[in-house]
């Protein structure tokens, strides 16, 4: 496999080439690459049932393969009772077993021939108005206790006019994005710059490093630390984090020993333009517990949903118009079965995530949206986090605007 110079992403969809680069599997910025799958297990939700012994049969025969692929977020109707409407366009999940996978030193991830950029129109879901109207629905809900937080997103869009894929993910700067992915699938390619891990099985153990708060650095080192500092003292944020941290602690209760569940609060994460709050939740995996235990447990994460998960996924069907499909999905790998010694999953949670179909490239961004969050402060923060995104699709940013003049904002 050629992987100097990664003509493994110029590979045709029907070899389905995928990537991961950065943190997967304890990493340390190199990745993992893989073409050419022996299997491929995609469909409705219903099918996720035949993961284990898919992964069992493979893993046997492959013991130095894995399986890579994504879960889109109306996954989670199939999970519980939930009113999400998936893209027709996309199974619910697609796993891909490749009989091997190819180690890409740190030294070649760094990429700079990105191509043109597009030349479309750039399109969102909600203007200010409309964003600012959805806040306040979720804040009357949070008034009414319905929810305690709940994470809104909008949708954007962009004609790419001919600008492939891979180049879209060569312009992505790889201090930008832990958890980055390109998949090629024969009904789409998928961009991933995720700063956030989902969850990661090791040794018998789980991990999940939820993020909940995001302030943008400082142009110096001293106002970096002071933002740093702001970030680690906000209530606000530090509230919302430990929402999503007692969430998790309470899925994760559903498949590990529950006095074996430790939380490790609020660490700060530093990526080139942003900050973010961290908190790292582990616990030890009950014995026998596999993939689709974990899946079910889990999925999807409660950092892009809201507390309680359930009712916070019924509001924000409610005020978001369109699927999220992979976005706000997961990205992932899993190699061997849970009897084996060397059992390991990693996901991340697809944040900052494009799928690309038919030449348009759709990507969802948001946050957390609580009582006390102020509408405005909310929407420049959704748009600072859409902020990699837009460079790799060389839309350049101007100043200290988060989104270039140029764009359009409408309906």
């Amino acid at each position: 496999m050629p992987c100097q110079d990664l003509e493994i992403l110029r590979a045709p969809a029907e070899a389905r080439p995928a990537v991961l680069e950065g943190g997967w599997l304890g990493g340390e910025g190199g990745g993992l690459a893989a073409i050419d799958p022996c299997s491929v297990l995609e469909r409705s939700g219903e099918a996720l049932a035949e993961l284990p012994l898919w992964l069992r049969l493979h893993g046997r025969q492959f013991p130095r393969g894995a399986a890579v692929g994504f879960l889109t977020y109306e996954l989670a109707r199939w999970f519980e009772k939930l009113p999400l409407t998936p893209d027709p366009a996309l199974p619910d999940f697609s796993f891909a077993y490749y009989p091997r996978l190819e180690i890409i030193p740190a030294s070649t991830s760094t990429y700079r021939d990105g191509g043109k950029p597009p030349h479309g129109e750039f399109v969102t879901g909600f203007d200010r108005e409309r964003f600012h109207a959805g806040v306040s629905r979720i804040r009357e809900y949070v008034a009414a206790g319905d929810i305690y937080q709940a994470n809104l997103t909008q949708q954007c869009r962009i004609r790419l006019n001919g600008t492939p894929p891979e180049a879209i993910y060569q312009r992505l700067s790889p201090g930008q994005a832990p958890f980055r992915g390109f998949l090629k699938h024969p009904r789409c390619a998928i961009v991933s710059a995720s700063p956030e891990r989902f969850f990661r099985v090791h040794s018998g153990r789980i991990l999940a490093s939820p993020i909940k708060g995001t302030i943008r650095r400082g142009e110096e080192p001293q106002l970096d630390k002071q933002r740093a500092a702001a970030l680690l003292a906000s209530e606000k944020d530090r509230a919302e984090n430990l929402m999503i941290v007692d969430l998790l602690r309470n899925d994760l209760g559903r498949i590990c020993l529950y006095d074996s569940i430790r939380a490790n609060l609020w660490q700060i994460e530093t990526l080139p333009q942003l900050l973010h709050l961290v908190s790292h939740v582990e616990g030890r995996l009950r014995p026998g517990t596999g993939a689709l235990e974990i899946l079910r447990a889990l999925f999807p994460c409660g950092s892009i949903t809201g507390a309680p998960k359930i009712r916070a996924m019924e509001i924000l069907s409610e005020i978001e118009a369109a699927p999220r499909g992979v976005s706000m999905g997961a990205i992932g790998i899993i190699r061997g079965a849970p009897e084996d010694a060397g059992f390991e999953m990693d996901f991340n949670v697809a944040i900052r995530t494009m799928t690309i179909q038919n030449d348009v490239a759709t990507f969802n961004v948001g946050g957390g949206i609580v009582y006390d969050s102020e509408p405005q402060a909310e929407f420049e923060e959704m748009l600072l986090k859409a902020r990699p995104l837009l460079d790799a699709l060389g839309l350049e940013t101007r100043g200290a605007r988060p989104v270039p003049e140029r764009v359009t904002l409408r309906r």
